[in-house]
């Protein structure tokens, strides 16, 4: 217990640790100061683009059916304060300003952003409930959390700074800039993806950015040449991962509910003029992505965490999910529970992902509700696509810990029709055992050179919603450097 929450602690930046004690004084100082004067009205705005509003009407109507999914606990308590009832009518919000979930300072980024779109929109007598949300962000940044709670912090105050005038506001648009201008190129990657590798988180932040743009941009205070070049590479990401069906893929923390969707983001960003970077591959990221026929290949072969926040990061080193015929086949666990206990730990374990557990152990270090200890890296050894058909070597060093420094070495050959994978684990003396889920409606037939049991099991296509699937398995083979191989076919 001591080893791994030292292998955690010295992971984060100091700031993370410096910031804890303060942020719970000023959180119990906050709860109990009193509202004061609202900020001026902005005034007369442009007409707000199409997109702009499709999207902030999109967003209402995924919040209200996420939030009738949602258990009680304390992400339905968030998601409650995030202002999703406003849409692009502004419609008068609905949240207990005096729960202490309320004041946080994530839900009040994301009531704050929504609040200022609202405005944008039209929406009037909301700038009592802007200045309240902004407040509660101002006070607290999340220093102490950093990734993308520190990124809405910056989305949030530079859209009420957009948004309203005043001397308060000018230090909400000065405070939010300067957050921004620090974060976006320390969470956004080179290859346009966010650092903590969920699509979800990625395209939530994406909109958020272009929305601050927009606000930044019709109300008169000036876009910084930096937010657009980072909207682009991240429209660039977005438009790549983009699956057959519309939607993305759901390796770490992600959902289909949890985030506007692909081609909403992609509209927004075209309104604004921000054309997607083109790109060929997401070496940063560690994600491959290859389309052979009718079937899509995306395989996380990235690290498992990086940056300084780790905390939706699951032990899926290597694991991938596969489209035929436009419908998703093979298939991510995805979210079952962001509460800690036994649904978070089986959401974040390497034995629900389609990859190799070694010894009963998880590729990285996963551990309570947010946590990473020691971290594994994947590494692309080849990456290939030629008369049509696909290859990839793959590596992960995610059990090198172990006696005997064991590699998961991963091939994988996609021809029309089939997709062959095989696994092996290169050193060590531990037993293994590669899993295979698969959506129970496919007509995908899987096989192998060697014996297979199945179970019924279930994946998480949005968040807490079970959908059926069937669980693949094959046992390896301790110490022997031999592989099992998964066939299928369609």
């Amino acid at each position: 217990m001591i080893g791994r929450f030292a292998r955690t602690i010295t992971k984060q930046h100091p700031l993370q640790v410096a910031a804890r004690l303060p942020n719970a004084v000023v959180a119990r100082a906050v709860w109990n100061v009193p509202d004061s004067i609202p900020p001026r009205s902005i005034g007369s705005w442009p007409s707000a683009p199409g997109a702009l509003r499709s999207l902030a009407n999109a967003e209402q109507a995924r919040g209200e059916a996420r939030l009738s999914r949602l258990p009680p606990g304390r992400l339905r308590a968030y998601e409650e304060c995030y202002g999703l009832e406003l849409g692009a009518e502004g419609r008068a919000p609905r949240a207990e300003w005096k729960s202490r979930v309320a004041i946080e300072p994530f839900p009040a980024s994301v009531r704050a952003r929504r609040i200022a779109v609202a405005i944008r929109c039209g929406g009037q007598g909301l700038e009592r409930e802007l200045a309240r949300a902004a407040r509660a962000v101002i006070v607290r940044p999340e220093l102490h959390l950093m990734g993308n709670h520190l990124l809405e912090n910056g989305f949030a105050l530079a859209c009420a700074g957009a948004a309203a005038r005043g001397l308060e506001s000018d230090l909400w648009w000065r405070a939010g800039t300067r957050l921004l201008g620090w974060q976006l190129r320390q969470q956004f990657l080179v290859d346009g993806g966010h650092v903590e590798r969920s699509a979800s988180y990625h395209l939530a932040l994406t909109a958020a950015l272009l929305e601050t743009i927009e606000l930044a941009h019709s109300s008169g205070r000036g876009v910084p040449p930096m937010w657009k070049e980072v909207a682009a590479r991240a429209l660039g990401w977005a438009a790549y991962v983009r699956a057959p069906d519309g939607t993305y893929p759901l390796f770490n923390d992600a959902a289909l509910d949890a985030s506007p969707t692909v081609d909403a983001v992609l509209d927004l960003g075209r309104a604004l003029d921000i054309n997607p970077w083109p790109m060929e591959r997401l070496e940063a990221t560690g994600w491959v992505c290859v389309q052979v026929d009718s079937a899509r290949l995306v395989v996380d072969a990235g690290p498992d965490a990086d940056g300084w926040q780790p905390g939706h990061a699951h032990a899926d080193g290597l694991a991938f999910e596969l489209w035929v015929h436009g419908k998703r086949v093979v298939v991510d666990f995805g979210v079952s529970s962001y509460e800690p206990g036994q649904s978070r730990d089986e959401t974040r374990a390497t034995r629900s992902h389609n990859t190799v557990e070694l010894g009963g152990q998880d590729s990285c270090e996963v551990w309570g509700g947010f946590r990473v200890g020691r971290r594994g890296r994947g590494r692309v050894a080849t990456d290939e696509v030629r008369a049509g058909a696909a290859h990839l070597e793959l590596e992960h060093d995610g059990y090198a810990w172990l006696p005997g420094a064991p590699r998961h070495v991963r091939s994988m050959q996609l021809r029309p029709g089939r997709l062959e994978v095989k696994d092996r684990i290169m050193g060590g003396s531990e037993a293994w055992v590669s899993r295979l889920r698969v959506d129970a409606a496919t007509g995908v037939r899987v096989g192998s050179y060697g014996g297979v049991s199945c179970r019924d099991d279930r994946w998480y296509p949005r968040h807490a919603e079970a959908c059926p699937a069937r669980v693949y398995e094959q046992r390896g083979r301790a110490g022997s450097g031999e592989g099992v191989v998964w066939l299928l076919e369609w």
